[in-house]
C-alpha cells in the first residue's frame, strides 16, 4: 500500500487556525476551487483535464508515511483528545472499526492572489465513515516516532482541518479551527478552558473549500499502489479566502501531520496518526543578501525600497542580511549597494529566485525583486580590490669595469600569491630613467619575477636600472625607484710597453719606437705620445736632428 513503511511524521500545523475538514462521499468531476487548477474534488490522484494539476504533479508536494499496520504501529493513547497539547504515543494495532492510516500528501501554491492548501489521506481498511484531521503548526513538532509522553508545540493561530464523512453523506463539509491561547473560553469549540481549538468555521458553506472520497478503486502513481473505494480522500482549501492569511500580516506554517479520531465527535479520543513532516506554507517570502570580498575586507552600505526593515544596512566579508524567513510581504522591492569604499569595485551580483512568480533581476549594483508568497530570493554581492604591491631590484654588481656583463633581479612585495603579469627591465643613462634601453620583459608566475637579460657594458659611465610591473586582475602595477639601482661602469687601466728599433747606434743613426697596449678594450682609441729622454731630461726635438 501507499506509505507501506508508514514512517511517523510531524503534524502539519500553522500559526493561527485549525481547519476542520468534513468530507462526505461525493461524485467525481466537480469544478475546481475558483482561482485554482488543482483537481481537489475528483477523488483520484491523476489529472483528468489537461492544464490542471492533481497529486501526480502537485505543487510543492510533501509526503508522510505511517509505520506498517500491526503490533509495531503507533498511535495516541491514554485518552488523548484533540485539545490536549500533552499527548502519549503508544504502539499496537489499530482497532478494525477505526481508520488505520497509511499516509498523507500535502501540497500548496500561491496562485491568483491566494494561498491554496491541498490535502490527501490514505488508509488500509475500508470503512463507510472517516473521522480524521490535518494539524498544521507554525513550529516544529516533537519526535512522534518514539513512544512515551510528548508535548505538541502549538502556537496561537495554528490550524486544524478535520476530514469526516459517513455512509449516507454525499456533500463534503470542510471546517476550520484555530488554536486559541487567550480570551474567553466561549471561543473554544469543545474544551472548557484555554488553550483550545477555537470555534469551527464552515468553509464549504462559504465556498472556501471542497473535497472528495474515492468511490471506486483508484491508483496512486506516486507510491504505485491501488486504493479500493473509501480508502482515499482529498480536499482543497483557499487559505487566503478563509482568513488564515490576513492581508498585510505575515504568517508561516512549517509542520503538518495527520491523525484520526475514534468517532465523528470532536471530543472523541484521537487514535492513529502519521508523524509530522516539514512544510513551507506562507503568505510572505524571504530575501537574503550575502557579501563576499576579494583581496581584503571593508564595510559596504546598502539601501532598500519597498518597505523592508531595516531600510539600510552594512555588510563586510562573510556577512549576511536576512529579511525573513517568511517576513517579506508580496510586492516589489529593491536592494542597492550604495556605498562602496575607495578602491573597491563591484565584481558581480548573482541572484537566485524560487517560488512561482518570484523574480530577482540584477541591474548594476541594484537587484529589483518581485516577491510572491512562499518566494525566496538569495543574492550575493562580490566586491574586488586590487592589491598595490611594490617592486624592488637587485643588480648582480653595482660597480664594474667596461666590458663586464650585468643583470638585474626583481622582487614583488605585497602581491597576491598567484600574481601574474609581466616585468619590463630597462637600463637608463639618466637618473630620471627617461632615456634607456630595454633589458628584457619577463612573465611573472605566482608572484615570482625572473631575472632580466644580461647586458654587457662597453662604455664607462653611470647607468640606472628600473623594473616596471604590469599588474594583473588582482594587483596594480608598480615601478621600482630609478635611483635605487645605480651601476657605475669604470674605465679599464691598460698598460703600455715600448720597443726601440735599435737599442745602440752610432751618432747620426735614426731610431724609432713602437708601443703596445695591454688590457685595453678591443675598440680602444685615443692617442699615444712618444718622447725621448737623456739622462732623465727630455730632449728637444732639434737635438734629434
Amino acid at each position: 500500500m501507499l506509505f507501506s513503511t508508514r514512517i511517523i511524521r510531524r503534524w502539519f500545523a500553522s500559526a493561527g487556525s485549525v481547519l476542520i475538514l468534513m468530507l462526505a462521499l461525493s461524485p467525481l468531476a466537480q469544478a475546481n476551487l475558483p482561482g485554482s487548477t488543482f483537481e481537489g474534488n475528483d477523488g483520484n490522484l491523476v489529472v483528468n483535464t489537461a492544464g490542471n494539476s492533481d497529486w501526480a504533479n502537485a505543487p510543492n508536494r510533501v509526503r508522510g508515511d505511517d509505520f506498517p499496520s500491526g503490533g509495531s504501529d503507533n498511535s495516541f493513547g491514554q485518552g488523548t483528545k484533540e485539545d490536549d497539547p500533552n499527548v502519549s504515543v503508544v504502539t499496537g494495532s489499530i482497532p478494525p472499526q477505526k481508520s488505520d492510516l497509511t499516509g498523507f500528501y500535502v501540497a500548496s501554491e500561491f496562485v491568483g492572489g491566494s494561498n491554496f492548501l491541498y490535502l490527501a489521506w490514505e488508509r488500509s481498511n475500508v470503512l463507510g465513515s472517516a473521522n480524521m484531521d490535518f494539524e498544521i503548526n507554525q513550529q516544529t513538532q516533537p519526535n512522534l516516532t518514539t513512544t512515551g509522553p510528548k508535548t505538541l508545540n502549538r502556537t496561537a493561530g495554528d490550524i486544524l482541518i478535520t476530514f469526516d464523512f459517513t455512509n449516507g453523506g454525499r456533500n463534503p463539509v470542510l471546517g476550520l479551527l484555530t488554536w486559541v491561547t487567550a480570551g474567553s473560553t466561549s471561543q473554544c469549540f469543545s474544551a472548557n478552558s484555554l488553550p483550545c481549538w477555537g470555534n469551527r468555521v464552515n468553509l464549504s458553506a462559504a465556498g472556501f473549500a471542497e473535497g472528495a472520497v474515492n468511490t471506486a478503486t483508484v491508483t496512486d502513481p506516486i507510491a504505485n499502489v491501488s486504493l479500493p473505494g473509501l480508502t482515499f480522500g482529498e480536499a482543497a482549501v483557499n487559505l487566503t479566502a478563509a482568513g488564515v492569511f490576513p492581508a498585510g500580516t505575515c504568517k508561516a506554517l512549517g509542520s503538518v501531520f495527520l491523525k484520526s479520531r475514534s468517532s465523528a465527535s470532536f471530543p472523541a479520543e484521537v487514535k492513529d496518526f502519521v508523524a509530522p513532516q516539514p512544510v513551507d506554507i506562507s503568505n510572505c517570502g524571504t530575501i537574503i543578501i550575502h557579501k563576499t570580498t576579494e583581496n581584503g575586507d571593508a564595510t559596504f552600505g546598502y539601501t532598500t525600497t519597498g518597505g523592508l526593515s531595516p531600510a539600510t544596512f552594512n555588510l563586510s566579508n562573510g556577512g549576511t542580511r536576512t529579511y525573513g524567513p517568511d517576513t517579506v510581504l508580496a510586492g516589489n522591492y529593491s536592494v542597492t549597494e550604495s556605498t562602496i569604499p575607495t578602491g573597491w569595485t563591484l565584481k558581480s551580483l548573482i541572484c537566485t529566485a524560487t517560488g512561482s512568480g518570484t523574480s530577482a533581476i540584477p541591474n548594476g549594483a541594484t537587484v529589483n525583486i518581485t516577491m510572491v508568497p512562499g518566494g525566496n530570493v538569495d543574492c550575493t554581492y562580490t566586491n574586488h580590490i586590487n592589491l598595490s604591491p611594490t617592486i624592488a631590484t637587485t643588480l648582480s654588481a653595482t660597480s664594474v669595469p667596461v666590458g663586464t656583463t650585468v643583470h638585474d633581479s626583481a622582487t614583488l612585495t605585497g602581491a597576491t600569491a598567484n600574481a601574474g603579469g609581466t616585468v619590463t627591465y630597462t637600463v637608463n643613462i639618466d637618473s630620471a630613467c627617461s632615456a634607456g634601453r630595454p633589458a628584457g620583459t619577463v612573465t611573472v608566475t605566482n608572484g615570482v619575477v625572473p631575472d632580466s637579460n644580461s647586458i654587457t657594458f662597453n662604455t664607462a659611465g653611470d647607468f640606472f636600472w628600473q623594473a616596471i610591473y604590469s599588474g594583473d586582475d588582482n594587483n596594480n602595477g608598480a615601478t621600482s625607484v630609478c635611483t635605487s639601482e645605480h651601476l657605475v661602469v669604470t674605465k679599464l687601466s691598460p698598460s703600455i710597453a715600448t720597443t726601440l728599433s735599435l737599442s745602440s747606434v752610432p751618432v747620426g743613426s735614426t731610431v724609432s719606437d713602437s708601443a703596445t697596449l695591454t688590457g685595453a678594450t678591443a675598440t680602444a682609441g685615443g692617442t699615444v705620445t712618444y718622447t725621448v729622454y737623456t739622462n732623465g731630461a727630455r730632449l728637444q726635438l732639434d737635438h734629434l736632428q
